[in-house]
């Protein structure tokens, strides 16, 4: 069976199919519409209204703010990626019959957010190719099918995926065909973006020059650019170096592994820490974990997968390509049959999470943030250029739209206990209120004295100066 898998990143999107020997398509995860053109996803040819940072978004119901003021649905832009994606891995897979299509969505995403996204897709005929919907499964376990064959049948194995903004990690059974063990949990501290700003700040600390004060936005965005690849060099390399050309700044900035090294080991030490803390939560003894699987691009720094062995005592298994092996694992996943587990059947309740009660039914589909906060013509949002039939223009998009002026939902707390803790009463003398009073009586006494004392100085009688001078008469006797 034809089928194409498709990994949904913070920052990169991956579709392929299941031949180990295809051409995948990889993407920023960036949406460009165009008034005269088809919508592009990554870097766009021509400039456009681009759309960034909805893959955190899905499901809020406030909008993604264009440049130029208009409103759009994360849910909406995301489908909208989706569809362009497929429909660009179905021309260079060159199927001749309806491919079966799953998406995998990120671990760390609450049930909320896979109905919203769900609720999105549903509405996009081309999503639906022959008659069967996009299946929504899990990345964790995407990635783990990929590397089944690689992966120990007993014991539980850990999935580390290091993603652009954040990494994830999960657990699963490997007995029990992956079975998801607790929650995922995300740590922001240690991602790609932020090797990359400390990639920069070294560069820049390393110029022999302070850059140009006045130095364009673009132009640091291209170096950053470049610390990006020197990263994914010093991969392989143990030295590379960056050309920097800033205004009024040319220069080449040489770095080695070892910087690289030294700028991340704090957050990948604090990471490795979560893990292990993970693994006590859950009651899981290092001794029951049989291994990790790590995918994303971050695991191809050898530091990770260095610490991770020395600190967490078993095999660490690197995928071939980790930035393709989740959207490989979805391409499987999705010629599988029906009964293999999606990502709405695994997802998290609730109360476990801390979400908002997942909407399904009628209420998903009318939910707003299902829908564009705006109007747009459909001829800035969707491609019209599909050749396959079964890749349709969606023609529903104004069926769904509401007012711009949709707000937040109200958010209620409820309060706190009066008695949370279970503390033994403060005997009389550790009473705060007894010894300020204390403390002021005293005060006053004292100030009573010396007032007393300084009023009886000034009522005293002042010594005289002067000196008293004695006359004698000297008498004389009567004849």
């Amino acid at each position: 069976m034809n089928s194409l898998g498709m990994s949904i990143g913070a920052t990169q999107l991956v579709a392929t199919d299941g031949n180990p020997d295809g051409v995948p398509v990889v993407r920023s995860s960036l949406l460009t519409l165009h008034e005269d053109q088809p919508s592009e996803v990554g870097v766009p040819k021509e400039p456009g209204l681009g759309l960034a940072g909805f893959v955190d978004r899905v499901g809020d119901p406030v909008g993604i703010v264009g440049a130029d003021g208009s409103v759009h649905s994360a849910d909406w832009v995301m489908a909208e990626a989706i569809r362009i994606m497929i429909a660009d891995a179905a021309v260079v897979a060159n199927f001749d019959s309806p491919p079966a299509l799953a998406a995998a969505v990120p671990a760390y995403w609450g049930g909320h957010s896979i109905a919203a996204l769900r609720a999105a897709i549903d509405k996009v005929p081309a999503l639906a190719p022959g008659g069967r919907p996009m299946k929504l499964v899990p990345d964790a376990r995407a990635a783990l099918v990929s590397m089944r064959d690689r992966i120990p049948d007993h014991g539980v194995v850990g999935v580390c995926d290091f993603g652009g903004t954040g990494t994830s990690m999960t657990l699963a059974d490997a007995a029990d065909d992956f079975a998801t063990i607790g929650q995922s949990v995300r740590f922001r501290d240690f991602s790609g973006q932020r090797i990359d700003q400390e990639l920069l700040a070294l560069v820049l600390a390393n110029l022999n020059q302070d850059p140009d004060r006045t130095a364009s936005l673009g132009a640091l965005t291209r170096l950053r650019d470049r610390c990006r690849a020197a990263k994914e060099h010093l991969s392989t390399d143990t030295t590379t170096v960056i050309p920097v050309a800033l205004p009024g700044l040319t220069s080449d900035v040489r770095l080695t592994r070892g910087e690289l090294e030294e700028r991340i080991r704090e957050p990948l030490s604090a990471l490795i820490t979560t893990i292990q803390e993970t693994l006590e939560y859950n009651n899981i003894a290092p001794a029951r974990v049989a291994a990790v699987l790590t995918v994303g691009g971050g695991s191809s720094i050898p530091l990770v997968t260095q610490q991770l062995s020395e600190r967490l005592r078993c095999p660490i298994i690197a995928a071939p390509h980790p930035q393709l092996a989740v959207a490989f694992g979805a391409a499987i996943m999705a010629g599988q049959p029906d009964e293999t587990p999606s990502a709405e059947a695994t997802m998290r309740s609730p109360e476990a999470t801390m979400l908002r009660p997942i909407a399904t039914g009628e209420e998903t589909a009318k939910s707003p943030a299902s829908a564009p906060l705006d109007t747009v013509e459909s001829g800035l949002a969707w491609s019209e250029s599909d050749t396959s039939p079964e890749l349709q223009e969606y023609e529903d998009y104004q069926d769904y739209s509401t007012p711009t002026t949709t707000a937040r939902p109200e958010v209620t707390f409820s309060p706190a206990p009066d008695d949370y803790r279970d503390t033994a009463p403060m005997r009389w003398f550790q009473r705060p209120v007894l010894w300020f009073f204390a403390a002021a009586v005293f005060s006053a006494a004292v100030f009573t004295a010396l007032f007393i004392a300084w009023q009886d100085r000034d009522e005293a009688p002042a010594p005289s100066n002067r000196t008293s001078t004695t006359t004698t008469a000297t008498s004389t006797p009567h004849p």
